[in-house]
């Protein structure tokens, strides 16, 4: 694993900068763009290093459902992105960015394909299949829809991190997650992991509906429902938090922080994502690892397949790939041997 002074010195900003950025410290100073150049740089360490081939065939498009400051905020679809235009570089194709605030409709008409990152309207989709048929969707399950689609693993991975808490003999378990809207708030998306969450733990008779915490998946918002509860009623608060990303599991440490709750000691969190930024903040997060940079190379293999593709589209079976996950354990939830 990179430490901060590999981040440091590959981004040309002190060791403190690269920790009070990752750790999200809104007090610092600093510019988006060494922001983003450090989240980029933890991110790409992870990378194996790939021979650069200058040569460049089509354009595609890689269409992203956030800001450029919201991928700040929230490191899984900066992760996804880079995945895809690294791939895209190796297999030679010229890749042109739209952000959330772009308008779809000012896609370059030469633009051979898409990958379309997170999630989308109907109307949305549309304006893009005005430009190209060739789409693959990203973090948004379009099999039903006749797309292609490569989505990560919300149902095992959510068992998972219930077994774990579970085994180590922790009921009173909680959930902090969120609603999302499309960009041009047509679509709602309520996230799929409740369900999973709900249903596994109802089973089982250790579903308490009081402990669903339920906002829009930034820190600050986690911050406010947690400290929320706590300040409501302290010994109520479950002593297992699933988390439904990073950003918002850095939110709830510092809150419980705030009203003097040990992490894992009295209560163990687990997030999802795993990002840079699970690594290096304190103490360092449990984490599902979504492999999102294989789930944006294997998008633009999918999208580069349609590209080459010499049977009749109209005929042609969608897919749609599942991305396997897996739970690494860290600082900030109970593991066997602290028991």
């Amino acid at each position: 694993m990179a430490t901060i002074k590999d981040i440091a010195h590959k981004a040309g900003v002190s060791i403190t900068t690269v920790s009070r950025v990752l750790n999200y410290d809104k007090s610092l100073s600093v510019s988006d763009v060494t922001r983003k150049k450090i989240f980029q740089v933890a991110e790409d360490l992870d990378y194996t290093k790939k021979h650069r081939v200058s040569t460049t065939r089509d354009s595609i498009a890689v269409v992203e459902w956030y800001s450029e400051q919201q991928e700040l905020d929230d490191l899984y679809y900066l992760s996804i992105r880079m995945g895809a235009e690294k791939m895209a570089d190796q297999l030679h194709y010229k890749v042109k960015r739209y952000f959330a605030g772009d308008s779809l409709n000012a896609i370059d008409q030469d633009v051979k394909s898409i990958i379309a990152i997170g999630k989308f309207s109907d109307q949305q989709i549309q304006t893009m299949l005005k430009v190209t048929r060739n789409i693959v969707f990203v973090d948004f399950d379009t099999l039903a829809k006749g797309y292609d689609c490569v989505v990560t693993d919300f149902d095992n991975s959510t068992k998972s991190v219930l077994n774990d808490f579970i085994d180590n003999g922790l009921k009173q378990i909680g959930m902090l997650s969120g609603i999302e809207y499309t960009s041009d708030h047509k679509l709602k998306i309520i996230d799929p992991r409740l369900e999973v969450f709900r249903n596994y733990l109802e089973h089982r008779s250790l579903y308490n509906p009081d402990n669903i915490f339920i906002g829009d998946y930034t820190l600050q918002t986690a911050y406010n429902l947690v400290n929320q509860a706590i300040q409501k009623d302290r010994e109520a608060f479950p002593n297992a938090l699933f988390v439904a990303n990073d950003a918002m599991a850095v939110g709830a440490l510092k809150a419980l922080h705030k009203n003097g709750i040990a992490v894992p000691g009295d209560v163990s969190l687990v997030s999802f994502n795993d990002t840079a930024v699970a690594k290096y903040v304190i103490p360092s997060l449990t984490a599902v690892k979504v492999n999102t940079g294989m789930m944006g190379e294997v998008a633009m293999q999918l999208l580069n397949q349609l590209n080459t593709s010499t049977s009749a589209k109209k005929n042609r079976t969608p897919q749609k790939v599942v991305v396997g996950n897996r739970l690494i354990k860290r600082e900030s939830s109970i593991n066997p041997a602290d028991k």
